[in-house]
């Protein structure tokens, strides 16, 4: 009974509520609170209309039908990629569809619930894997509070790759095939960038056949689902947009931001992430060069692939960061 109710059970237990509100306080922040009622006027939602708001988004087809409708198409748009991605989104759909058809407000508490659980268990997973230190937990928490203090675009592919992530280490670890191969194959199908996720376990196995039957499964199915968009992923203009995209920070745009912004920018989005992690690299004198394979593959992802801005990506290495903090335990490969 006391080692049940432990400081660091008690920590883990507690922090399933505070992500629920960091999360909470995140859908206020970051929806709609005003309507416009005449030119140049508006009002604020009340909370009924407020939440009515956000389950009519959740449940509306509009918000899906372009990722859902597989046809190849590159505009130039960064959103073209989303194409084959349309498995999380029929998911989504679907599961908000199915708890409104219960209660008109159950998509907002869905919404809610779903992502918060996802964090959550992530957290789970770390622990389950690392065995953390309290104070990795409280670094943990206060990672995901800070990310959820600003405004967000595509969160959700975020979440579920830092989750899946998260479950790859600890299948890798665990050294548990049929995991391991079930939890990559929906990363991949969240993101393309879930490909990344495959060379986790390299980190654990030196088994390059187990690795290379990986990919050619994953990748074989990924091409089946996405079958009528492969002539579109035969350009690579489809996953990097190489024209500017509009409302994004883009490289091209830094003479033009001011000093202050752009330091700021470079600090929270790249050198803190980054450099936590290279930090403890040298520091702790990280022996396993897969790790540090898969950290330069995001950073470059993220230089290359994503809006500098874009601060929810930075949750998908976060498990990463977590691992650079326990690396000091020799890791044997087989």
């Amino acid at each position: 009974m006391s080692k049940i109710l432990s400081e660091k059970n008690i920590l883990l237990f507690l922090s399933f509520f505070l992500i629920t509100f960091v999360f909470i306080n995140f859908t206020h922040n970051s929806s709609e609170k005003f309507k416009p009622f005449s030119e140049g006027k508006y009002y604020k939602l009340n909370n009924s209309e407020f939440k009515n708001n956000i389950n009519e988004k959740l449940t509306s087809n509009e918000n899906y039908d372009l990722v859902i409708n597989k046809d190849c198409e590159i505009t130039g748009n960064m959103h073209d990629r989303h194409k084959v991605r349309w498995v999380k989104s029929y998911f989504l759909k679907n599961f908000f569809v199915i708890s409104n058809k219960f209660n008109s407000n159950f998509p907002y508490y869905a919404n809610i619930l779903l992502h918060s659980f996802l964090i959550f268990l992530t957290l789970i997973f770390l622990d389950q894997s690392f065995n953390l230190k309290k104070k990795h937990i409280i670094f943990y928490l206060l990672y995901i509070s800070f990310i959820f203090q600003n405004y967000l675009g595509e969160y959700s592919y975020s979440i579920f790759e830092m989750f899946f992530a998260s479950v790859a280490l600890f299948a890798s670890k665990r050294k548990n095939l049929i995991l391991f191969l079930l939890i990559t194959l929906l990363a991949v199908l969240n993101r393309e960038s879930g490909f990344i996720i495959l060379f986790t376990w390299l980190i654990y196995n030196k088994n390059f056949k187990e690795f290379l039957v990986f990919f050619l499964i994953i990748m074989t199915i990924f091409l089946l689902i996405n079958f009528k968009t492969i002539n579109c992923m035969l350009n690579p203009t489809f996953f990097i947009p190489l024209i500017p995209q509009e409302g994004q920070v883009n490289f091209n745009d830094f003479g033009s931001i001011n000093i202050f912004s752009l330091t700021k920018l470079v600090f929270i989005n790249y050198l803190i992430p980054f450099g936590i992690i290279f930090y403890n690299y040298y520091k702790l004198n990280i022996k396993n060069n897969y790790f540090i394979l898969i950290v330069v593959i995001y950073l470059f992802t993220f230089l290359v692939a994503t809006p500098a801005h874009h601060l929810a990506v930075r949750l998908i290495i976060l498990p990463l960061i977590i691992f650079s903090f326990y690396s000091s335990e020799r890791i044997k490969i087989n």
